[in-house]
């Protein structure tokens, strides 16, 4: 059987309730995957793997590489395949990206998909500062996220669309993070657009949850609907 894996670290819902605990090690995730977004220890930044590596886009503005010992309370990761169709495309919003991307799922949106676009962007990122314990929900935290915007910028916009089915364990739609070339800075993506960029997509039809193991997690009421809650956490706070 030949199937594409995604790694996922935990679930949405966790994440949104204050479960930041760090989960599962970088180095352990980097045996299996190479690429992928997720975040760090305390909700500090912004993971984004890429190339066999981990990056963290910090509340500072800057970027940082993590070492094999840190670890991750969520991520979804995978080993992307470079075997596959390089795709042109243009987007001037966010929104756009989203109907661009339309044509390359639209086939089977029940399946994850992981892109690796590179181009020049206009784009805008945020990302939230580590917490202290008793940690509190992501929807009260992310009020006061940072973002940082970036005009003409060579760099990279990694992502991944889930299905609607996975609502709560995953966030459906497109979740997509940014770093820059020189690897100086990055974050989740708020506001993007590209006159023109290369894009990869890898279809994945196999799907790895690891649950933590905190008590936090053995408590929480993963049943609850966070829907209007995580769209909030999503937007600008500007």
């Amino acid at each position: 059987m030949n199937t594409r894996k995604l790694y996922q670290i935990s679930t949405l819902n966790a994440l949104m309730l204050g479960d930041y605990k760090g989960a599962v090690k970088v180095g352990d995730l980097l045996k299996v995957a190479n690429i992928g977004i997720g975040t760090y220890d305390g909700l500090n930044g912004e993971a984004i793997f890429f190339n066999g590596n981990a990056y963290d886009g910090l509340a500072t503005g800057e970027v940082k590489e993590m070492s094999k010992d840190d670890s991750l309370p969520f991520a979804t990761v995978a080993k992307f395949d470079e075997n596959v169709k390089e795709n042109i495309i243009s987007f001037n919003s966010m929104n756009d990206f989203k109907e661009k991307m339309e044509q390359f799922i639209e086939g089977n949106k029940n399946y994850f998909y992981m892109i690796k676009i590179e181009g020049k962007f206009n784009v805008r990122v945020r990302s939230c500062f580590k917490q202290e314990e008793p940690y509190k929900p992501l929807y009260t935290v992310a009020k006061d996220q940072r973002e940082f915007e970036y005009k003409d910028e060579e760099g990279y916009v990694i992502g991944i669309y889930s299905p609607n089915y996975v609502e709560g364990i995953n966030m459906p739609g497109w979740h997509i993070h940014f770093l820059n070339k020189a690897l100086t800075h990055g974050g989740h993506i708020l506001e993007v657009s590209s006159s023109e960029a290369k894009m990869k997509i890898n279809l994945l039809d196999e799907w790895d949850v690891i649950m933590p193991h905190n008590k936090e997690f053995a408590s929480w009421n993963l049943t609850q609907d966070l829907k209007s809650k995580t769209a909030a956490v999503e937007g600008s706070h500007k």
